[in-house]
């Protein structure tokens, strides 16, 4: 029996069944082997496209720094405009030389801080350089000023001017700051920011005002009543001529200082209205006798003519000023009056917006009586 069998699964047609079976699963094996070396029919998603972010804005830290910066170079300005004042009277004190000093010491130090942040970012690393390298200048001239005896008044005096001399370089720096901050900064929701700090608590005078006279009956006439020619009717500051009485003014004073606020309508230079201080007891202090304005805008970069017609019933000193709306005193002019009206006039350039900025005249360190009117702040004319 074994012998046939053999013989049957032995017959060509059943060898040739086997190769047949044999080459089908070669075959197949050869293309799944094949298979795995080539990519897969089902195409993948491409990837997403990587597109460039858009150019980022300036680095908040860097942004705070230029505008600290900016700030602390207003406040110098007018630390040099009341050096001025200090060393520009009849006879200079040195104690009142050193406290603006120590003063722009001060902000000397806050600046230097900005200056080193400035140095973080490739941007501004050469305005962070040349920040530090000039508050350094000034603060070692203050602090050899300072060094000196308080007796030797020359030379405060003569550290003064040359404090003085060195702060006229900040307006180069201050258009680099500006520069930087335009060129990086995205662009303000608004016309004009907020002030950059709260605005000054206002010290209600002590000595009561006299109230002002009542209003004559309007016109008529719809149309507003025409201004007296002389008031203060340009510029920026509301009631400068004080036709409207003293609405928009604000007599502050110190904790020694008695003074009363008088509303005269016929006190002005030429017949209209004027507003009039009476000192009872002065103030040793510049700002110890003050008449403030209300709020006024100004704008970066732009050049303001601050003027202001006064008489006093005898000679003496009056500070102009400007206060920003952290209370600090950017511009400071101290003029010499007398009893006929004289209007007093400076310059002075609005480094950053500010919507909080007011007008002092200061009335320390005399008796006399002051009058005032057509106080005004406008834009100089360009050349």
């Amino acid at each position: 029996m074994t012998g046939p069998r053999l013989r049957d699964v032995a017959s060509p047609e059943s060898i040739a069944s086997v190769l047949v079976a044999l080459l089908a699963v070669a075959l197949i094996a050869t293309q799944a082997v094949a298979g795995m070396g080539r990519p897969s029919v089902v195409r993948e998603s491409p990837a997403p496209t990587v597109r460039p972010s858009p150019s980022p804005t300036m680095d908040p830290a860097i942004r705070n720094a230029l505008a600290t910066a900016l700030i602390v170079n207003q406040n110098l300005s007018g630390r040099a405009a009341a050096l001025e004042s200090a060393i520009g009277v009849e006879s200079p004190l040195a104690p009142d030389i050193a406290a603006v000093l120590r003063s722009v010491n001060a902000d000397l130090t806050i600046g230097k801080e900005a200056a080193a942040r400035l140095l973080l970012a490739d941007e501004t690393t050469t305005l962070g350089a040349d920040l530090v390298a000039f508050y350094d200048t000034v603060q070692g001239r203050t602090n050899e000023t300072l060094g000196t005896t308080i007796r030797n008044v020359q030379a405060y005096v003569d550290g003064a001017r040359a404090v003085i001399a060195l702060l006229a370089g900040l307006p180069p720096l201050n258009d680099r700051i500006a520069d930087a901050l335009a060129r990086r900064s995205p662009p303000s929701p608004s016309a004009r920011p907020a002030p950059t700090g709260p605005s000054p608590t206002v010290v209600p005078s002590v000595s009561p005002s006299a109230p002002p006279p009542s209003p004559s009956a309007p016109p008529a006439s719809s149309s507003p009543p025409a201004p007296s020619p002389s008031a203060a009717t340009i510029g920026l500051v509301a009631n400068g001529g004080f036709e409207s009485g003293l609405v928009g003014w604000q007599l502050q004073l110190d904790d020694v200082a008695r003074a009363t606020l008088v509303h005269e309508p016929a006190g002005g230079p030429d017949g209209s209205a004027a507003a009039r201080v009476d000192v009872a007891t002065g103030s040793a202090a510049r700002s110890g006798i003050s008449l403030i304005s209300s709020s006024l805008a100004m704008d970066t970069g732009v050049t303001y003519v601050v003027e202001v017609a006064i008489r006093a019933a005898s000679a003496r000193d009056v500070r102009v000023r400007l206060i920003d709306g952290n209370g600090q005193t950017t511009t400071a002019r101290v003029f010499q009056v007398t009893t006929a009206w004289k209007v007093v006039r400076f310059d002075a350039k609005q480094l950053l917006a500010d919507s909080d900025v007011r007008v002092g005249l200061d009335l320390g360190r005399s008796d006399a009586t002051v009058w005032f009117d057509q106080v005004v702040v406008r834009q100089a004319a360009t050349p």
